[in-house]
């Protein structure tokens, strides 16, 4: 069965990664995109995940306490008994834990993800194969367009005054279809006076 894919905010979350190897330091460089704040412990550090700014580092064999109070844990090394060593801990302590080499030990998936600004998409094949994951993941950043941070930042700003200007519920819908596919289309935001002549409301809604 495949696994419901959910969005959470990580930014200022504590969150140890396990493992110093080249799995830790690529779940590391994802979750620091994502805002988080990061540990992550082994006796054993990749220069790389050394290297990485934003990631305080324990050089030391990992400890049954590491866990405390963390909101998220990733068992990332390469011993299999450690890893669910790691997930039991989390699970006696309701913390979400994903396990990288036993997709069923962990209590969630970790995604290929592409972050672009707003938008943020993760792909999942769960834990069947990552290689299509990345695969996926690879063709779904290059299908995006250049635009998307300004789009995205223009539609953010846009839907609160359309939402005080616009009652109708169903015109909204069209409005906002449309001046995303105008903004889709030429590459970037619509001048505000296209945008006027799309909802003339928000001339009297601004003042």
């Amino acid at each position: 069965m495949a696994y419901f894919p959910m969005f959470v905010e990580l930014k200022g979350k504590n969150i140890l990664v396990v493992g110093g190897g080249s799995v830790a330091l690529r779940k590391c460089e994802v979750l620091l995109r994502y805002g988080a704040e990061l540990t992550a412990v082994s006796a054993q550090l990749t220069p790389k995940l050394v290297n990485l700014k934003g990631v305080r580092l324990l050089f030391r064999p990992f400890e049954d306490a590491d866990v405390e109070g963390r909101d998220m844990v990733v068992a990332a090394t390469d011993s299999s008994e450690l890893n669910a060593r790691v997930a039991g801990l989390c699970k006696a302590r309701g913390i979400a834990v994903n396990v990288v080499d036993d997709a069923a030990a962990g209590s969630f998936l970790f995604p290929a993800a592409t972050l672009r600004g707003r938008f943020s998409a993760g792909i999942c094949t769960g834990g069947a194969s990552p290689t299509a994951a990345a695969y996926f993941n690879r063709a779904l950043a290059e299908s995006l367009p250049d635009a998307l941070e300004d789009i995205l930042d223009f539609m953010a700003e846009i839907r609160p005054r359309v939402l005080k200007a616009v009652p109708d519920q169903s015109r909204r819908a069209r409005i906002f279809a449309f001046l995303f596919t105008e903004a889709l289309e030429n590459g970037g935001e619509p001048d505000e006076d296209f945008v006027l002549s799309v909802v003339p409301e928000l001339a009297e809604a601004d003042e």
